[in-house]
């Protein structure tokens, strides 16, 4: 058998850039991110900035603009500047080989997966609506994709993940397995990536070896939150302790936060929700670094 691993495309404490995009994340970046997505270390990145040579000594546009944008590539005030980022591992030089040798081993082990299907065996941590939502024009539209299945660690083709893991599947799928926390089961499905997630799909010959207390969720108990649903400003501890806050993918998000809190039960503002929950501990080491937002940390609802 092979030794336990971790899921080190959200390693924590390795990367950071110092780029602006990256200031909601306090400049601390994911394994995924710098290695796999961006796959900008060592080499880094090129990015040029829109410049106006009025804007910039505080003088006014004479054609009424305040800020600069493709209007202006023919304007004799425009100009381009050219600026070289590259991602800092934090850990040091003298940790960089052991890192990137373990990433890559990593990766070769990620690919083998994705190469076939795979058998998983693990405990229900939380089972949610698989949603996700795009901006069109001021308004967000929300879309349900099923349900998300959440194992807090368990054996991926028999080796031991010590980390978070999820199962995606339909309403259909859900109605008939009424999977539920604490249900301890076994099914084959084909891994997919989803930002550094380890998502698993197209799932088939379940075996349960023990099922959980809790009432399961059903499609009838999501579409009618579906109808009410509000979204709360950052990542409130107390929405992230809650069975009805959700951290939810946004689909085009563009220079923000990559996701946003929702309720299920409509409340407008958490402030004033009356449902009592227990608070996260917002320096849990296991917080997401990908989705910090604000000095607010995820909590890895999802």
């Amino acid at each position: 058998m092979q030794n336990p691993k971790k899921n080190l495309y959200k390693q924590s404490h390795v990367f950071r850039c110092v780029h602006d995009v990256h200031r909601h994340f306090k400049s601390e970046m994911s394994p995924f991110y710098i290695l796999s997505e961006k796959q900008c270390f060592p080499d880094g990145c090129v990015y040029f900035y829109w410049k106006c040579r009025l804007l910039a000594k505080k003088k006014t546009c004479f054609r009424g603009f305040s800020h600069v944008g493709k209007k202006c590539f023919n304007c004799k005030y425009f100009y381009e500047e050219k600026q070289h980022y590259y991602p800092e591992l934090i850990a040091g030089d003298e940790n960089k080989g052991s890192f990137m040798d373990a990433f890559s081993d990593f990766e070769e082990w990620i690919n083998d997966l994705q190469s076939k299907r795979v058998a998983c065996e693990g405990t229900v941590g939380a089972i949610s609506p698989d949603l996700s939502l795009k901006q069109q024009g001021n308004h967000q539209q929300i879309s349900a994709h099923g349900f998300l299945v959440r194992f807090e660690e368990g054996f991926i083709d028999d080796v031991l993940f010590e980390d978070p893991f999820y199962l995606s599947i339909s309403a259909i799928s859900q109605n008939k397995l009424l999977l539920r926390k604490g249900d301890n089961l076994e099914f084959e499905a084909s891994l997919i990536i989803d930002r550094g997630r380890l998502k698993f799909i197209k799932s088939g010959r379940f075996q349960f070896y023990e099922r959980g207390d809790e009432k399961p969720l059903r499609k009838n108990d999501v579409l009618v939150a579906l109808q009410t649903y509000t979204i709360q400003e950052n990542q409130p501890d107390k929405c992230m302790g809650c069975a009805y806050g959700l951290l939810v993918d946004i689909d085009n998000y563009n220079n923000g936060p990559s996701r946003a809190t929702v309720c299920l039960q409509g409340i407008a503002d958490y402030r004033y929700c009356t449902i009592t929950v227990k608070i996260s501990d917002s320096d849990n080491d296991d917080s997401c670094i990908n989705t910090d937002w604000k000095g607010k940390k995820c909590h890895h609802v999802l």
